[in-house]
């Protein structure tokens, strides 16, 4: 970005353009330096969010849900999680059903109310966002706010795995936990070596950690 072009958007901001506040948002939270390397915006956690309720309140839905997040987490301001929901159920009434319902939930599972973060879960857009199919599995697996369901879970894990709208990240993260339900055999019928499949899938480009820890203890128990 020029010189130039930052005068440009800072005076579409200061003319309550949502979208101009938006991004000037953005550039506070990651900074901006011009062609040259020379910093034209320094990270500023405050003006980040200072901006983001600027555009927010102009009816911007990913900025209300950005300062809902903000709000809810430590990010360098004052949190205030009562806001910051107001912020994020603004934005998912505001048509964002899946990355707002899915910030709500962390955000009341992350202060201890894991009943509503199951409830919220439950209404992210799953046809979007399969990667929610994970997280209501574990939920369930391990009862945390919902009654404990292994068989639900495992259907859970079953379809994040077949997903199509989800990282490979996190369809190796199905992969692991539907493991951890075929080595315990809660859901499923026991089996060590299902385990191992499921594992070493999770584990298929050697960055899964935890897989690789379940892997070695069942090749010490073989």
């Amino acid at each position: 970005m020029s010189p130039a072009e930052w005068k440009d958007l800072l005076a579409k901001a200061n003319g309550g353009d949502a979208e101009a506040e938006s991004r000037v948002a953005e550039l506070y939270s990651n900074g901006c330096k011009d062609r040259r390397g020379r910093i034209l915006v320094r990270i500023s956690n405050r003006k980040e969010a200072e901006w983001y309720r600027r555009s927010a309140e102009h009816g911007c839905g990913s900025a209300q849900n950005n300062l809902g997040v903000i709000l809810g987490g430590s990010y360098g301001i004052k949190k205030d999680v009562r806001e910051a929901l107001l912020w994020l159920k603004r934005a998912f009434r505001g048509g964002d059903t899946v990355s707002a319902a899915s910030n709500i939930a962390v955000t009341y599972r992350e202060n201890g109310n894991l009943r509503q973060a199951v409830r919220w879960l439950r209404r992210v857009d799953a046809s979007l966002d399969d990667s929610v199919l994970i997280q209501l599995g574990i939920h369930s697996y391990w009862g945390k706010g919902v009654r404990t369901d292994h068989q639900a879970a495992v259907r859970c894990f079953r379809k994040a795995i077949r997903g199509e709208n989800m990282s490979e990240c996190d369809r190796d993260d199905a992969n692991f936990y539907l493991g951890i339900a075929y080595l315990e055999g809660n859901g499923v019928r026991k089996s060590s070596r299902m385990a191992q499949e499921y594992f070493e899938q999770a584990n298929r480009d050697n960055d899964h950690l935890a897989a690789q820890r379940l892997l070695k203890q069942l090749s010490r128990v073989v």
